[in-house]
Order: structure tokens, then sequence, then C-alpha cells
């Protein structure tokens, strides 16, 4: 076992304690220490991570520690997206869509670039300090986020559309607080 065996709820069995462990992990890892986390032997382990596998939800890799499994970014990706479809109305998000253009506006006029390329491009510049630079690069990362949350806003909004289209259910949108407020 690990150093600090986690205390699992009573009624969570073996196979919520290996998923549970398998799929909050940020770097891949063995079954292993999957199993001494989840409090389980080798070979169960394995048995329900390569279910997991065989289901979409994990990806099997090969590192220095043998094989290994990590969360599937595609699996994640989706869920992402319907979570912000589920969880927010169509005005929530697209207000949330125009608060990130606003920001990249703001950026571009700050640092007088048309484009995150161009930002990434002026680091290079000799007149800039380190800390101007520190700066540019922090807003590089934030920019890229803004990116992908914006991608999946997008297609979330093209969820709710779509299965509003289909006659489908379509999702109450409760009130959450969205990842760039969060």
């Amino acid at each position: 076992m690990s150093e600090k065996e986690p205390a699992w709820p009573d009624k969570m069995d073996a196979a919520e304690r290996v998923r549970h462990v398998a799929i909050t992990r940020t770097e891949p890892r063995n079954a292993g220490w999957i199993a001494d986390e989840a409090a389980v032997s080798r070979d169960t382990a394995v048995k329900y991570l390569e279910r997991m596998v065989d289901q979409g939800d994990l990806e099997r890799i090969e590192t220095n520690d043998g094989m290994s499994y990590k969360p599937d970014s595609v699996t994640q990706f989706l869920r992402e997206v319907r979570q912000l479809a589920e969880a927010h109305t169509a005005d929530e998000l697209t207000q949330e869509l125009n608060a990130i253009g606003d920001e990249l506006d703001a950026w571009k006029e700050t640092y007088e670039v048309d484009s995150l390329t161009a930002l990434r491009q002026s680091i290079g510049r000799e007149d800039l300090t380190g800390a101007e630079r520190r700066e540019r690069l922090n807003v590089i990362a934030e920019w890229e986020y803004n990116i992908e949350v914006r991608e999946s806003i997008q297609l979330a909004l093209n969820l709710q559309r779509s299965l509003t289209t289909l006659d489908a259910e379509p999702f109450s949108g409760g009130s959450k607080t969205l990842p760039q407020e969060g």
C-alpha cells in the first residue's frame, strides 16, 4: 500500500476504487501503482483497467515503469463538453464566449499583436525585460487555455442545438461556475 492509504468508503467496491484512481491521474501510472492506491491486488487492477481501456475511458501506453494507463484525452474532452451543455444555458455559454473574446482582444491591444503566434514571436524582442517576457509567457498560457475553453463551449452550444433539433431531452441548464470563472 502507499504510505497514505486512502480511507475508501465501505460502499465503494474494487472496480469503483480502481476507476477513481485511474481516472483522476494526470500522469500515466502502471497497474501496480494503481492497485496500491486502490487497495486491490494487481490482477484485480489489471482486470478493471483493461475494461476501462476497452470502454475508451483509458489509454494504455508504454512508459519507463512498464505498461501504464492514463485517462483518454478524447473521452475527457467530450465529457467536459457534455457537462458544459448540461450545466449552462445557451445564454450563459454565449456570455462566456463573449468574455473570452473580450479578453483576447484586450491582449491583442495590450501587446500590439494580432494573434497568439505573433505574441509568441514577440518573446524574442531584445527590448523586453525578463519580467516582460515572463508576463507574456503567462498570457500565452492563458490565451491557449481560453482557446481550449472556447472550443469546448462552442461544441457544447452545438450539442444543445443538435439535441433540440433531434427533439431529444434538452439540458436544463442550471447556473454553475464556468471554467473561465472558476
